[in-house]
Protein backbone atom coordinates (compact mmCIF):
# COMPACT_ATOMS: atom_id res chain seq x y z
CA UNK A 1 0.00 0.00 0.00
CA UNK A 2 1.23 3.55 -1.00
CA UNK A 3 2.21 5.55 1.79
CA UNK A 4 -0.05 8.67 2.43
CA UNK A 5 0.43 12.25 1.20
CA UNK A 6 0.96 15.08 3.32
CA UNK A 7 -0.70 18.63 2.26
CA UNK A 8 -0.19 21.86 4.31
CA UNK A 9 -3.47 23.13 4.01
CA UNK A 10 -4.81 26.94 4.34
CA UNK A 11 -7.81 28.93 4.66
CA UNK A 12 -8.72 31.35 1.69
CA UNK A 13 -11.74 33.03 0.67
CA UNK A 14 -13.66 30.42 3.08
CA UNK A 15 -12.55 27.53 1.33
CA UNK A 16 -9.91 24.72 2.39
CA UNK A 17 -6.98 24.73 0.18
CA UNK A 18 -3.36 23.00 -0.01
CA UNK A 19 -0.16 22.33 -1.01
CA UNK A 20 2.50 20.01 -1.33
CA UNK A 21 4.32 19.04 2.20
CA UNK A 22 7.38 18.38 0.65
CA UNK A 23 7.42 21.97 -1.60
CA UNK A 24 6.83 24.35 1.88
CA UNK A 25 10.12 25.44 3.19
CA UNK A 26 8.75 26.99 5.93
CA UNK A 27 4.95 29.46 6.95
CA UNK A 28 5.92 32.78 8.67
CA UNK A 29 4.11 35.59 10.26
CA UNK A 30 5.78 37.86 8.26
CA UNK A 31 3.96 40.17 6.49
CA UNK A 32 5.07 42.79 5.94
CA UNK A 33 5.83 43.74 2.33
CA UNK A 34 7.41 46.19 -0.02
CA UNK A 35 5.54 46.98 -2.90
CA UNK A 36 7.55 46.92 -6.42
CA UNK A 37 6.65 49.13 -8.76
CA UNK A 38 4.50 48.04 -12.00
CA UNK A 39 4.29 44.42 -10.85
CA UNK A 40 0.65 43.04 -11.04
CA UNK A 41 -1.68 43.01 -9.26
CA UNK A 42 -1.28 39.48 -8.11
CA UNK A 43 2.55 40.49 -6.56
CA UNK A 44 2.24 41.92 -2.65
CA UNK A 45 6.04 43.03 -2.84
CA UNK A 46 9.19 41.90 -1.43
CA UNK A 47 9.56 40.76 2.08
CA UNK A 48 12.77 40.11 4.15
CA UNK A 49 13.29 36.93 6.02
CA UNK A 50 16.64 37.10 8.04
CA UNK A 51 18.04 38.42 5.71
CA UNK A 52 16.71 36.48 2.63
CA UNK A 53 14.40 38.56 0.18
CA UNK A 54 11.42 37.14 -1.49
CA UNK A 55 8.80 37.69 -3.73
CA UNK A 56 5.20 37.26 -2.04
CA UNK A 57 2.35 36.53 -3.87
CA UNK A 58 -1.61 36.98 -3.39
CA UNK A 59 -2.71 33.85 -3.93
CA UNK A 60 -6.49 35.04 -3.72
CA UNK A 61 -5.65 37.51 -6.64
CA UNK A 62 -3.52 34.55 -8.33
CA UNK A 63 -6.77 32.56 -8.03
CA UNK A 64 -8.99 34.62 -9.64
CA UNK A 65 -10.63 35.51 -5.70
CA UNK A 66 -11.62 38.87 -4.73
CA UNK A 67 -8.96 40.61 -2.96
CA UNK A 68 -8.46 40.71 0.62
CA UNK A 69 -6.11 42.92 3.18
CA UNK A 70 -3.38 41.39 5.48
CA UNK A 71 -4.79 40.21 8.84
CA UNK A 72 -3.62 39.26 11.99
CA UNK A 73 -4.32 35.45 10.92
CA UNK A 74 -2.53 36.04 7.62
CA UNK A 75 0.53 34.02 7.11
CA UNK A 76 3.18 33.76 4.30
CA UNK A 77 3.66 30.19 3.16
CA UNK A 78 7.52 30.41 1.74
CA UNK A 79 8.56 26.93 -1.08
CA UNK A 80 12.01 25.47 -1.23
CA UNK A 81 13.76 26.55 -4.16
CA UNK A 82 12.86 23.26 -6.51
CA UNK A 83 9.75 24.83 -6.84
CA UNK A 84 10.82 27.93 -8.24
CA UNK A 85 12.64 31.09 -7.22
CA UNK A 86 12.41 32.17 -3.91
CA UNK A 87 8.99 33.24 -3.40
CA UNK A 88 5.95 32.85 -0.92
CA UNK A 89 2.05 33.06 -1.16
CA UNK A 90 0.24 34.93 1.43
CA UNK A 91 -2.73 32.85 2.89
CA UNK A 92 -5.89 34.04 4.84
CA UNK A 93 -4.79 31.86 7.33
CA UNK A 94 -2.86 28.29 7.98
CA UNK A 95 -5.07 25.32 8.80
CA UNK A 96 -3.83 21.53 9.44
CA UNK A 97 -1.15 19.38 7.92
CA UNK A 98 -3.61 16.75 5.47
CA UNK A 99 -2.53 12.94 5.08
CA UNK A 100 -4.27 11.53 2.28
CA UNK A 101 -4.13 7.91 0.77
CA UNK A 102 -3.07 8.61 -3.22
CA UNK A 103 -6.52 6.73 -4.04
CA UNK A 104 -8.34 9.27 -1.98
CA UNK A 105 -6.72 11.76 -4.35
CA UNK A 106 -8.72 12.92 -7.51
CA UNK A 107 -8.00 14.97 -10.65
CA UNK A 108 -8.39 18.56 -10.91
CA UNK A 109 -12.11 19.00 -13.06
CA UNK A 110 -14.18 22.12 -13.54
CA UNK A 111 -17.21 19.68 -11.79
CA UNK A 112 -15.32 20.02 -8.58
CA UNK A 113 -16.06 23.80 -8.26
CA UNK A 114 -19.34 25.15 -7.11
CA UNK A 115 -21.47 26.65 -9.00
CA UNK A 116 -21.94 29.77 -6.68
CA UNK A 117 -18.46 30.52 -6.13
CA UNK A 118 -16.81 33.83 -6.61
CA UNK A 119 -15.43 34.76 -9.65
CA UNK A 120 -13.17 32.66 -12.09
CA UNK A 121 -10.91 30.62 -10.44
CA UNK A 122 -7.96 30.08 -12.34
CA UNK A 123 -7.94 26.21 -12.80
CA UNK A 124 -4.88 25.85 -14.72
CA UNK A 125 -3.23 26.18 -10.60
CA UNK A 126 -5.13 23.77 -9.28
CA UNK A 127 -4.14 19.97 -9.31
CA UNK A 128 -6.23 17.66 -7.66
CA UNK A 129 -9.05 17.70 -5.05
CA UNK A 130 -9.32 15.38 -2.12
CA UNK A 131 -12.82 14.77 -0.63
CA UNK A 132 -12.63 14.78 3.06
CA UNK A 133 -15.25 14.03 5.70
CA UNK A 134 -16.75 17.44 5.56
CA UNK A 135 -15.62 19.78 2.99
CA UNK A 136 -13.05 19.71 -0.08
CA UNK A 137 -9.85 20.27 -0.30
CA UNK A 138 -8.59 21.78 -3.44
CA UNK A 139 -4.62 20.72 -3.81
CA UNK A 140 -3.19 23.62 -5.65
CA UNK A 141 0.00 23.26 -8.14
CA UNK A 142 3.03 26.27 -6.61
CA UNK A 143 5.36 25.21 -9.65
CA UNK A 144 2.72 26.47 -11.81
CA UNK A 145 2.39 30.16 -9.74
CA UNK A 146 5.43 32.05 -10.91
CA UNK A 147 4.60 31.42 -14.53
CA UNK A 148 1.02 32.94 -13.85
CA UNK A 149 2.68 36.11 -12.67
CA UNK A 150 5.02 35.72 -16.01
CA UNK A 151 2.66 36.42 -18.35
CA UNK A 152 1.01 39.30 -16.36
CA UNK A 153 4.00 40.83 -16.13
CA UNK A 154 4.40 40.03 -20.45
CA UNK A 155 1.23 42.07 -21.12
CA UNK A 156 -1.89 41.03 -23.35
CA UNK A 157 -0.70 38.11 -26.59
Amino acid sequence: MASPRLFCTFRLAGGLFGVDLLDVKEITAETTTTRVAHAPDEVLGLVNIRGHIYLALDLRRLLGLPASGVAAESRLVLFKPSVGAAFGVMVDEIADIQAADPGLIDPFSRADLPGDGPGAVRVELIESVIRLADELLVVLAPRRFLPVVERALAGPA
